[in-house]
């Protein structure tokens, strides 16, 4: 029971950055593993506190890991900032975010997304406003969609997924990513007749893409969209 505590008080502290990757310590991981922090813009290395590690082991498998890191970095540096002069195309139509003196509501005008306010606040204010008019757009296609198939409206959420553009869940709430209203129309469309129609069938089913059809002009065109493009929606910001 003594060599057991000591062993514990003598455990070597966990690394803050191990070959120049970030180390984040997990108590529910059980091996080591490589993430993308897509908000960090960087390559995350997660570290099991349950598991007997040694920094050995942790060098080695990030040496080993070493390509796959340098490839993510250098997509990661393709990140598109929100800044005066930065072109979006909002649903299909393209923007110019012009910062502007003074106070004053975040607008679209005249191609222009115009924002008031101090420089620093100019990219959350930018993110703020396609978050509140991707609502405004989802809810809408999310209810008429609904509508043609005989449900009444549901509940809609607007989060930043890395991983899925929406989500509908067994009660039949939805979720989308703001991102989405950074995709072309047609898109957007695609994706929300895929989680209304789950609404209907909660599965992958054949009757569930007949109906995902039924809703959407080309299916297969906009997933097609989302595999090649997807990684630029996530470098918005």
């Amino acid at each position: 029971m003594l060599f057991r505590l000591k062993q514990r008080l003598t455990k070597p502290p966990i690394p803050l950055d191990i070959g120049g990757v970030r180390v984040k310590p997990s108590s529910r991981a059980r091996r080591f593993s490589l993430r993308v922090d897509a908000k960090a813009g960087d390559v995350v290395f997660t570290w099991p506190l349950k598991s007997r590690v040694s920094l050995e082991r942790a060098q080695r498998f990030v040496e080993t890991h070493r390509g796959w890191i340098e490839d993510q970095r250098r997509k990661s540096a393709d990140a598109i900032p929100f800044a005066p002069g930065a072109t979006l195309h909002i649903a299909g139509a393209p923007c110019v975010i012009e910062h502007a003196p003074g106070r004053g509501l975040t607008r679209l005008e005249e191609g222009r997304i115009v924002v008031h306010g101090q420089p620093e606040h100019l990219p959350r204010r930018v993110k703020d406003f396609l978050k509140n008019e991707a609502m405004r757009a989802l809810k809408r296609l999310s209810d008429e969609k609904a509508s043609t198939l005989g449900l009444p409206p549901a509940p809609v959420r607007i989060l930043d997924p890395k991983t899925r553009w929406g989500s509908c869940g067994p009660d039949g709430k939805l979720m989308y990513s703001w991102r989405l209203l950074l995709a072309p129309p047609e898109v957007m469309d695609y994706v929300v007749a895929h989680e209304v129609a789950h609404r209907v069938h909660l599965n992958h089913s054949r009757r569930f893409w007949a109906l995902c059809a039924g809703l959407t002009a080309d299916a297969a065109a906009s997933r097609r969209w989302l595999r090649q493009n997807g990684r630029r929606l996530l470098a918005y910001g």
